[in-house]
């Protein structure tokens, strides 16, 4: 089943998991009920939609394309996906502290500026060097996965609080950061790689 949060609230999973922990059923039917339920969403896969540049997603689907003829099946964006979030998960829970994540993720991801005119009105300017066209990209993750990733952005945000980074801009920052790493020609190994998790 596939679920998708279109909450203002930032960190919606997280907070869901949080009520989910202090609430205390009572009654026989309250606590199956609450256990059943509890069982089913923990295995929602979610849908996030995040926007790249077209140019990105075009190689992006060749590169899957050159899985899927390796592979001998489809290998999709959305698998490619999940694949650079267990990737930076990992990346996340061993070897990145919460500073060097907040630096790499900041130093990747475009931020609006907010203009305050004399008038008292705000204007939010998107920065962008050249006019490209984009292309959104549409991917399911599992929740378990969505969780852990709003629990360590979460931890992010009150480290810095002045800036928060969306499970949206993560997976845009790992789709592009790959990309320009495989357009570099930095990333030789990777298809065989990919192509050994798969096996």
């Amino acid at each position: 089943m596939s679920k998708s949060y279109t909450d203002q609230r930032l960190y919606t999973i997280y907070e869901e998991e949080l009520n989910e922990l202090t609430y205390n059923p009572t009654g026989l039917f309250d606590k199956l009920l609450h256990h059943v339920l509890r069982k089913f969403t923990q295995t929602i896969d979610l849908k996030y939609t995040f926007t790249v540049p077209v140019s990105d997603f075009l190689r992006g689907e060749l590169f899957c394309e050159d899985v899927s003829v390796v592979i001998g099946k489809p290998f999709t964006q959305t698998n490619l996906i999940s694949i650079l979030l267990d990737d930076f998960l990992y990346q996340a829970q061993h070897k990145w502290n919460l500073y060097d994540l907040y630096r790499d993720l900041h130093s990747g991801i475009q931020h609006p500026i907010e203009i305050f005119h004399y008038s008292g009105e705000r204007e939010i300017l998107h920065i962008n060097h050249e006019t490209q066209r984009n292309k959104e990209i549409d991917c399911t993750i599992n929740r378990k996965k969505a969780l852990r990733l709003e629990v360590i952005l979460s931890d992010l945000a009150n480290l810095e609080p002045e800036i928060t980074f969306s499970v949206n801009d993560v997976l845009q920052f790992i789709y592009c950061h790959f990309i320009q790493k495989y357009k570099e020609g930095t990333l030789t190994n990777e298809l065989k790689r990919i192509v050994k998790r798969l096996a």
